[in-house]
């Protein structure tokens, strides 16, 4: 689905939103909008989306399983400095600034760490068939 959008952001429930983590929602567009308007949200601080997946029943289970992807636990400031938020801190010692995936496999060190060593500033750059 790469043509919808989407937007992640630490402004609150509001409808259309979604709680992903504690302080950690996605979407509200249409609502966030109305708040824009009346100069209660900056939509600096919302990270803007462009398309998604979407999984059948039990395939992301699946591909977690087969290491396809990592779970990881990670605080509102830790991902919503790449929405343009206020930063708790000046980034960490983990923190390259720039890349979110590899900040959050830095931070889980050991393996994870020599990962996003090795996979650093390549972006999100896929093969089609």
């Amino acid at each position: 689905m790469q043509d919808e959008y989407t937007c992640l952001h630490g402004y609150g429930e509001v409808d259309g939103a979604k709680k992903v983590c504690p302080g950690v929602f996605v979407g509200g567009s249409k609502e966030l909008l109305s708040e824009v308007r009346l100069n209660k949200f900056d939509p600096q601080q919302c990270l803007f989306v462009k398309g998604h997946a979407a999984w059948v029943p039990q395939q992301l289970q699946r591909e977690i399983s087969k290491g396809v992807w990592y779970i990881a636990a990670a605080s509102d400031d830790f991902l919503l400095r790449y929405a343009g938020a206020p930063r708790h801190t000046s980034g960490g010692k983990f923190s390259n600034g720039d890349d979110l995936w590899s900040d959050i496999l830095s931070a889980m060190g050991g393996t994870y760490a020599e990962i996003a060593k090795r996979y650093h500033g390549r972006g999100d750059k896929r093969v089609m068939p």
